[in-house]
């Protein structure tokens, strides 16, 4: 199932979040329920990682998040203004809360995706044709030559 208007906020605050316009505080109060796997999976997988929510902060400076993690925010970005459905497999039931338990254990396997078929490279895409695709369009400032401002 995909859920446009939920996907459409994620993105939004993704966006804010990875530039630093939002703080960690203000990306969570955004949040959305939805019954789209894309949202929660990415949440849990790309973006709670990065911050820590024991305090409020921007990603910015001390806090900044890494090149790779840029890309991963913005193939993330990418994949939720696609209508392509969510094909990894989720972190629901117990084998979620086991996983949110792990997640706390230093050195533990932090975010492992059970792979068959899919390419890790390109995730949340499943296949790199899917992120090949999705690359020549181009859901943000189509046609833009102007400087839009830093927010």
């Amino acid at each position: 199932m995909i859920d446009r208007p939920a996907r459409d906020n994620l993105a939004e605050r993704l966006r804010h979040l990875a530039s630093g316009c939002a703080t960690n505080y203000e990306f969570e109060r955004g949040a959305v329920r939805s019954a789209d796997p894309a949202i929660s999976e990415i949440e849990f997988r790309l973006a709670w990682p990065v911050y820590d929510d024991m305090h409020e902060h921007r990603l910015t400076d001390g806090n900044a998040i890494t090149l790779g993690h840029r890309l991963d925010f913005a193939r993330a970005i990418l994949f939720l203004k696609t209508n392509l459905p969510y094909e990894w497999k989720g972190q629901t039931g117990i084998c979620g809360f086991l996983n949110g338990i792990f997640r706390l254990i230093p050195f533990s396997r932090k975010n492992r995706l059970d792979t068959v078929t899919g390419d890790l490279r390109v995730w949340p895409f499943f296949t790199k044709n899917d992120y090949s695709v999705a690359l020549k369009q181009t859901p943000y400032l189509n046609g833009i030559t102007h400087d839009v401002g830093k927010c």
